[in-house]
């Protein structure tokens, strides 16, 4: 579907609702009564197998729909678009990189409306200015960097998850290295700090994207579908199924992306990994500060010297690095997103795609004289 910028006076219908610890038999439902099956498709999956009266998870019936009706009605667009945030005051905090080792200071700085999130290096002549958008997105192993103009700022995605999962639209972040600090490998440290001033409303809206066709990327291995969400919602579930060597078995969690569900549900969902990758990073000189107090060392009998916090923690935190990435859309966001056994190169696809095949709904140029049947119109 081609991109559409709707100018009109429409509201989405927005509600609230907590996360939900699925059942590995679980069918991907929730799409509605009126949901009308356009794509199934069956996938079997090779990898880790649970219990047998588990498997039922591993013949998925995937159902997708382009119906948007449900999602979009006219009334005043002010009581759906929100404001933009920004912070009041300077933050700072001080951290070492995970990769490299090395003492990193952050400062998180106000910005003005529709500048969006950056990095600023300061470590290099001119402080160079890096977007927060997906068209300077790196590739880089276990990670999300960004790069412009041969200038980079490397491990981004929590520091990125705590701004957008606390809806702060417009901030400079400084650096005086490329790699973002690790501390515990989840998103709270970076939240508390944020939490700790005020967060600051501007007189700019925040724009809206709405996926009103569905669509499917990836492979039988991992894959990403995206469909309509009939409340107007921004709902993420993530399965996670490991490989036979790893030592946790099938996770898979729901939630509605929102501040209250982020901070509670997510933010402090930490990184994990096998001890013997962790064995292998060392091997090479790498991750030479990191111990098993800063992420889940994972072993068969648990983590190493650690304790989950949630039973499914390791599903959590790869939904949150999903909110990190997702933050390099630049928008708000409303849609359905099923992801299984994505990391961070499907979801920086997913975002890619969002901008090519959803509907953005820019709240400066909404006019009054729009009429319903031109919005869906325009979605069909």
């Amino acid at each position: 579907m081609h991109r559409s910028n709707v100018r009109c006076s429409s509201a989405l219908v927005f509600s609230r609702a907590g996360g939900v610890n699925l059942p590995l038999n679980n069918q991907h439902a929730n799409r509605g009564a009126n949901a009308a099956p356009l794509i199934r498709k069956r996938f079997n999956s090779p990898f880790h197998k649970p219990p047998a009266n588990e498997r039922t998870n591993f013949n998925i019936t995937m159902f997708t729909t382009i119906d948007a009706r449900t999602q979009i009605v006219t009334k005043e667009f002010n009581s759906s678009f929100r404001n933009q945030n920004t912070i009041a005051e300077d933050v700072t905090l001080t951290g070492f990189g995970f990769w490299t080792g090395k003492d990193v200071t952050l400062r998180f700085r106000p910005a003005p409306p529709n500048s969006g999130l950056a990095f600023i290096r300061k470590d290099l002549p001119g402080n160079p200015r890096i977007p927060a958008r997906v068209e300077f997105r790196t590739d880089k192993p276990r990670q999300t960097s960004l790069m412009c103009k041969e200038v980079g700022v490397d491990m981004v995605e929590h520091v990125l998850a705590a701004l957008y999962g606390l809806q702060i639209d417009n901030c400079e972040i400084w650096t005086d290295q490329p790699e973002m600090p690790g501390f515990n490998g989840s998103s709270q440290v970076f939240v508390d700090a944020l939490r700790d001033t005020k967060i600051v409303a501007q007189p700019a809206k925040r724009n809206i994207r709405v996926v009103t066709r569905a669509f499917y990327i990836g492979n039988d291995e991992t894959y990403m579908i995206a469909t309509t969400n009939q409340h107007g919602n921004c709902e993420f579930q993530y399965t996670l199924v490991p490989a036979a060597t790893y030592p946790i078995q099938t996770q898979r969690y729901r939630l509605e992306i929102t501040k209250e569900n982020f901070c509670k549900e997510l933010a402090p969902t930490r990184t994990f990994l096998a001890k013997y990758e962790a064995d292998e990073l060392l091997a090479k000189g790498l991750c030479q500060r990191v111990t098993p107090q800063n992420v889940l060392v994972l072993t068969e009998s648990g983590p190493m010297e650690n304790s989950f916090r949630y039973d499914n923690e390791c599903a959590r935190h790869k939904m949150l690095d999903m909110v990190g990435d997702f933050a390099l859309l630049g928008s708000d966001l409303v849609g359905t997103f099923e992801s299984f056994r994505g990391g961070h190169t499907l979801n920086t696809e997913c975002v890619r795609q969002l901008l090519a095949k959803t509907m953005l709904i820019e709240s400066d140029k909404v006019a009054e004289s729009c009429r319903e049947e031109e919005i869906l119109r325009d979605a069909a």
